[in-house]
């Protein structure tokens, strides 16, 4: 049971490091500077899913989020 669990967790964090890896392509394709919502538009995940690998970008100082009215425009660092 330990290895069943042990690899569904390894094939989420590859799926979490693939989606990272797309959203930095975005940016960078886009002139480094995008929207959250386009980014959204352009992946079939969830606005709660794409929150969170951004989230996890701005804290491995990739990215930059700025808060503006009441979305937020990501920027590559």
């Amino acid at each position: 049971i330990f290895l069943i669990i042990k690899s569904k967790y390894k094939k989420a964090e590859i799926i979490e490091e693939d989606l990272s890896e797309k959203i930095l392509k975005i940016i960078k394709e886009s002139g480094g500077k995008i929207t959250q919502r386009e980014i959204r538009k352009k992946l079939p995940y969830s606005e709660a899913k794409i929150s969170l690998i951004i989230s996890e970008l701005e804290a491995k100082n990739k990215i930059e989020k700025i808060k503006k009215g009441r979305g937020n425009i990501i920027r590559l660092i």
